[in-house]
């Protein structure tokens, strides 16, 4: 009996195993990412939740050193004096066709809040990051870690 119910188990645990690759394999833009900048690296976990794309910072590097300690200075309502660390910096992303919109992107460097399009390239190993105002914007190319 108890050889049957250790099959069963495996056999349960492999499935949802299973179902869960295949479905960040079809989410590209599922994944924790790696922004490179000239002063800091951030790494960002996305996650699809309700339908939605949102993004937290899980690490931040700064003079080749994690950064621990950076809080949101800037910001203005509840991340204000938050630590960037676990802060929620995309939300509200919809699915476009191959792309999300719709939502909304934090800088927490000047407390910022942009319209946000992100976009895979590269066949899922990038992502194309765009925050704007208007026709004002710029795009960030983040590179996936896992």
């Amino acid at each position: 009996m108890k050889c049957i119910e250790r099959r069963t188990i495996g056999l349960i645990a492999g499935t949802v195993l299973f179902g869960t690759l295949t479905f960040a394999q079809n989410n590209p833009s599922v994944g924790l990412w790696k922004n490179v900048e000239p002063d800091k690296t951030v790494f960002i976990r996305t996650l699809e939740q309700d339908g939605k794309l949102t993004g937290k910072v899980e690490k931040l590097i700064k003079n080749n050193a994690e950064d621990t300690t950076s809080t949101c200075t800037k910001c203005q309502g509840e991340n204000k004096d938050k630590p960037v660390i676990g802060m929620t910096m995309i939300w509200g992303m919809q699915k476009d066709g191959a792309r999300w919109s719709g939502g909304k992107i934090l800088e927490p460097d000047t407390g910022k809040v942009y319209n946000c399009r992100i976009e895979p390239v590269d066949g899922g190993k990038k992502l194309s990051v765009r925050g704007s105002v208007a026709f004002l914007g710029k795009t960030q190319t983040w590179e996936r870690v896992e």
